[in-house]
């Protein structure tokens, strides 16, 4: 009777300890599902309001930039315009703060006959006015035109002189691709913690059903040696 009672409360832990390990990889399985959902879902949230902030910022400083370019110069005296934009642009377009996870880049280029020429700028792979057609930014509403890509943005005003004529452009252009691989190591982080903390929960919860079946394993095991 002893050996039949012994019998059955072994079979009755390995079925909890079975129960347990089922539970704790659904339990485990679900959680990293709902979590890595919940953290890339924030993580796009938070990508677009940056990419939103940026642009409106790239805008705005374009902008009054080109407010500060004289047409006329550039007409007049374009190797003149290019040494003295060349000193104040930098100041009003260039992002100094390096925790700005984004790569800013800037052209003020001459527009003459049909083609454009650098005046001033970075010697930098993100500008794109003189590879797109005039024809993209150059009309008769003298807008702005925009070009966005995947963490690419670019930013053309062009100017004109004081008979309305088009005779420069200014490009501001960022790049914020820093932010994606900032998004993967934060989303990276946080999904090991929370595995890891579900882990720990789930070890400690299952104790309080392994250990009383070994306390009475144990338990008969030496009650039946004590007898015998």
């Amino acid at each position: 009777m002893a050996s039949t009672d012994k019998s059955n409360s072994a079979s009755n832990a390995a079925g909890n300890v079975a129960k347990i390990v089922f539970l704790s990889l659904f339990a485990l399985a679900l959680v990293v599902v709902s979590v890595s959902f919940a953290i890339h879902h924030m993580r796009i949230g938070f990508e677009k309001e940056y990419d939103r902030i940026l642009i409106n910022r790239i805008q705005v400083d374009a902008q009054n930039a080109a407010l500060a370019v004289s047409g006329d110069e550039i007409v007049n005296d374009p190797a003149a315009a290019a040494v003295k934009y060349k000193a104040i642009l930098p100041y009003m377009l260039m992002d100094a703060n390096e925790k700005d996870y984004s790569v800013q880049a800037f052209g003020l280029y001459n527009y003459l006959n049909g083609s454009l020429s650098v005046l001033t700028g970075n010697d930098s792979d993100l500008l794109v006015a003189t590879k797109i057609p005039v024809s993209d930014w150059l009309t008769a509403e003298m807008k702005p035109y925009e070009i966005k890509d995947e963490y690419l943005y670019h930013y053309l005003i062009p100017i004109s002189d004081s008979q309305g004529n088009a005779c420069a452009l200014l490009e501001l252009s960022a790049k914020s691709a820093e932010i994606e691989t900032l998004g993967n190591k934060l989303e990276s982080v946080i999904l090991s913690t929370v595995i890891l903390a579900v882990l720990i929960a789930m070890a400690i919860f299952s104790l309080q059903y392994i250990i009383p079946p070994v306390i009475t394993l144990i338990s008969n095991k030496n009650n039946a040696e004590a007898k015998l």
